[in-house]
């Protein structure tokens, strides 16, 4: 009986190719190239410095800012977006002194009652406070309600002052005076003054003289001007529909 004997020379396995290996390290490598050029050009483009918008190439527009502030000239510049003969003061209606009203930009504010206007200063009753002097010159503005100028406010009249500068140097940018409202029905009329009960409740006496159309009692109106020494100086007048 014969049996097969196992060979007894050693098979060897196939080798592999070291072609494909080094093909894939140098698209790994070639990834990781891109990868770091990209990241140290968007890096560059943060840190370097930039008074070229056109540097960034074509399209670039950073919404339009130029790297100063709203102010175009002067001082600060002018009035910026909302430039003196395009304000439209329902765009600033029910904001009180709290926020930053037209042509603030950032400096520092006083908040008040005109005290006196005279002599290139305005003196303010400061809220909460004692009076303030802040001198005023040919580039203070006066904006909101009726003014025009520095000789259209008037003593009790309220305030918001941008300051420009400390202590005794300190400069009337900007004054704003704020528009006040009422809304409600006319509950007394005596002589040119009326008290509305607005809609919370709450009694306000209101100076009529400037409008042209008085109220009347009963009428529900919406009554608007500027605040003045705890009443509305009213410069307009809008008579609601009653419901039936």
């Amino acid at each position: 009986m014969s049996t097969t004997e196992p060979p007894t020379s050693k098979i060897e396995e196939p080798r592999r190719s070291w072609r494909p290996r080094l093909r894939s390290r140098g698209v790994v490598i070639t990834a990781v190239v891109a990868a770091l050029v990209v990241i140290g050009g968007v890096t560059a483009a943060l840190l370097l410095p930039d008074h070229d918008r056109d540097r960034f190439g074509p399209g670039f527009d950073r919404a339009g800012w130029s790297g100063q502030g709203p102010w175009e000239g002067g001082r600060h510049g002018g009035w910026g977006p909302h430039d003196r003969d395009d304000f439209d003061e329902d765009d600033f209606e029910g904001r009180g002194p709290g926020g930053r009203p037209f042509g603030l930009a950032d400096e520092p504010v006083v908040t008040g009652t005109v005290a006196s206007v005279a002599g290139g200063s305005i003196v303010v009753n400061v809220d909460g406070a004692g009076q303030r002097t802040i001198r005023t010159d040919s580039d203070t503005r006066v904006r909101g309600s009726s003014n025009s100028g520095l000789g259209d406010l008037q003593v009790g009249e309220r305030v918001v002052v941008g300051v420009e500068g400390t202590g005794d140097a300190a400069t009337a940018e900007s004054i704003w005076v704020p528009q006040a409202s009422v809304s409600g029905t006319v509950t007394a009329v005596s002589g040119e003054t009326a008290t509305v009960t607005s809609v919370d409740g709450l009694p306000v006496t209101v100076n009529t003289t400037a409008l042209t159309q008085k109220p009347v009692v009963g009428d529900v109106v919406v009554l608007t001007g500027t605040a003045d020494a705890g009443t509305i100086r009213a410069d307009g007048i809008r008579v609601l529909p009653k419901a039936s």
